[in-house]
């Protein structure tokens, strides 16, 4: 091989670089050669310790990435140099590979993490908002529980009403007014309540009031408005349990995800009609399900509604949206932690494959240097 056709092939092996660059570098290696022969060696012998023109292109742009790496230590920058020393030999190639593997694991972490981090904070603040300030408003399907025991004439809607029955249920013996519950015994009636005081037992036998209190004071709890009825603020109840003279039963005690919330459970004598529903402190009913023999109604604004009747069935699924419940808060704060959790690891792991990837080119470049300093010394 002739000089002209060294130097050709050289110059195409690093035509990836800077013009600029593979000119310095072709200029040093005809000195080389020009050096060699001048003194006195054989042209062919000159180019054949220089070796191969396409890997010797490969290792100086080898180099040449490092350099740039090291004048800017970018994650880009160093991706090169590693390229450039994959392409050297087999074995390289054959590390490169699952290296690579591992990036594209590692960048799949770094998504899945963020992606996690993100979502949990958004729904920590928007559920969190929502638990805190009544705002953003649950976009769901409101349920009203209640008797309508009065319509207004005409068909004209009446304000006050609506006010009401959007406040709590009235359910004839027992009512929700404001953050007070309305008790009215009539004959034959009897209310056990457990208060933050201890028990009241309120009886009506033959229409004569009887109040069994255990507890000091806990029947100072309790307010008469006359009629056989009893106010109690909602605050001072733990549980509740009423029953009339014709056998219902309405329990009603603190849900247990929500204590400022109450389940209310009303029954008939033998079980066999049954409603349950829940509701919070501004009179927002958030679930309600009623149970006659073998068929049942379950509205659930986070589910979907369910109706069974005998052996069949028919569901509708709830629309997909935000859940604004405690476990659902929980829930994202824990998408949150994993992904915060998550992040922290992918940049451990990202600080640990720099030092080594560097330690790694370091050595890779100094044998290249000292391969490329032979060849040299050779020419020479």
């Amino acid at each position: 091989m002739k000089q002209d056709a060294f130097i050709q092939r050289l110059r195409q092996g690093l035509a990836s670089l800077p013009k600029q660059e593979v000119d310095e570098i072709i200029a040093d290696y005809r000195e080389y050669i020009g050096d060699a022969m001048a003194a006195g060696r054989n042209e062919e012998d000159v180019l054949a310790a220089l070796g191969d023109p396409d890997k010797l292109a490969r290792e100086l742009k080898a180099q040449a990435t490092y350099r740039q790496w090291e004048a800017r230590r970018s994650f880009g920058n160093l991706a090169r140099v590693v390229v450039s020393i994959a392409g050297l030999g087999l074995l390289n190639l054959i590390l490169f590979i699952p290296f690579m593997l591992y990036l594209t694991l590692l960048t799949a972490g770094y998504m899945v993490s963020g992606a996690f981090a993100l979502g949990g904070l958004i729904a920590v603040v928007y559920i969190g908002s929502h638990q805190l300030f009544g705002w953003p408003p649950a976009d769901k399907p409101s349920i009203h529980v209640g008797t309508n025991t009065h319509r207004p004439a005409s068909g004209a809607s009446s304000n006050d009403d609506k006010d009401a029955g959007d406040r709590a249920p009235d359910l004839g013996s027992i009512k929700m007014d404001g953050d007070q519950f309305v008790l009215t015994l009539d004959d034959g009636s009897q209310a056990s309540i457990v208060t933050r005081e201890g028990l009241v037992v309120l009886k009506n036998e033959d229409d004569e009031m009887k109040i069994v209190a255990v507890g000091h004071g806990s029947d100072k709890l309790l307010t008469s408005t006359g009629d056989h009825r009893y106010r109690i603020a909602t605050q001072d109840v733990t549980s509740l349990v009423l029953k009339d003279d014709e056998g219902k039963v309405v329990s009603i005690g603190h849900a247990n995800d929500n204590p400022s919330a109450f389940v209310w459970d009303i029954r008939d004598d033998d079980g066999a009609d049954h409603v349950q529903f829940e509701q919070d402190a501004r009179g927002n009913t958030s679930r309600l399900a009623v149970k006659s023999g073998a068929d049942s109604v379950v509205i659930d604004p986070d589910k979907g509604l369910s109706i069974k009747s005998g052996s069949d069935k028919f569901s509708i699924d709830a629309p997909m949206g935000w859940s604004m419940s405690p476990a659902s808060f929980r829930c994202a704060l824990a998408m949150l932690v994993g992904g915060v959790l998550g992040l922290i690891v992918c940049i451990w792991l990202t600080r640990v494959t720099w030092r080594a990837l560097s330690r790694h080119v370091h050595r890779q470049i100094d044998a290249l240097s000292a391969r490329l300093d032979g060849h040299e010394q050779r020419t020479t």
